[in-house]
């Protein structure tokens, strides 16, 4: 990243840099049950935006756990669904977005940009699914995660603060950009006092896309 800029952008990853295909769904009902012996009503539930400490809260909430069960199995869920991604990574349906390659190449050239990510997803089930989808986790030098927080909103400011961290300088908050693709990223950035993008590849007209130039520039 280069010294005297800190454009900072901060990605989701389902449904804005990869189509996750229903796999976190599969892999966290296995965990759910390995763990609690229930999935909880999981076939329609809405996890869109969510973390997933907040998907398995409700979902056992709603399964009819009490807080002090499922706050206890929370941790060893987490691991069993990392552990099971991990297992299924060569064989996961997951598939890259349109021009997410071709956009994280472009940042690549350009040291002004730190990309980071703020996902829902359990920490470490992130890079097996990105790379999944050929997606080198490495581009991505700092985040904030799913397991490490029960509500979105505050992942940004966990991410940034761990970039601060190893620049050993505040940044700006106008200087962050959220990157995804639903209101609960929008949210998030909002709290923070960042700007956001609601970009969803793949799915909204490319005339409704942002410039993305403009954007970089």
């Amino acid at each position: 990243m280069d010294n005297e800029h800190h454009r900072v952008l901060l990605f989701d990853i389902d449904c804005t840099l990869l189509d996750p295909a229903k796999q976190g769904r599969i892999y966290l009902s296995q965990a759910l049950n390995e763990v609690f012996g229930t999935t909880g009503p999981i076939a329609d539930f809405s996890m869109a935006g969510k973390t997933d400490w907040q998907i398995v809260t409700e979902l056992m909430t709603l399964a009819g756990l009490p807080v002090e069960q499922i706050n206890a199995g929370l941790e060893a869920t987490f691991a069993a669904y990392a552990r099971a991604i991990s297992e299924a990574e060569l064989a996961l349906k997951m598939k890259v977005l349109p021009g997410v390659h071709t956009l994280l190449a472009a940042l690549s050239q350009r040291p002004e940009f730190a990309l980071g990510l703020v996902t829902g997803n359990v920490r470490e089930a992130v890079p097996h699914k990105l790379r999944a989808v050929g997606i080198d986790p490495a581009q991505f030098t700092f985040g904030a995660y799913g397991s490490e927080r029960l509500h979105r909103n505050d992942l940004p400011g966990l991410a940034i603060s761990r970039l601060e961290a190893q620049l050993g300088r505040p940044i700006e908050r106008g200087q962050v950009l959220v990157i995804g693709d639903t209101s609960r990223d929008i949210d998030c950035a909002g709290m923070r006092g960042s700007r956001s993008w609601p970009w969803r590849p793949g799915t909204l007209p490319r005339r409704n896309w942002p410039n993305t130039s403009r954007t970089m520039s």
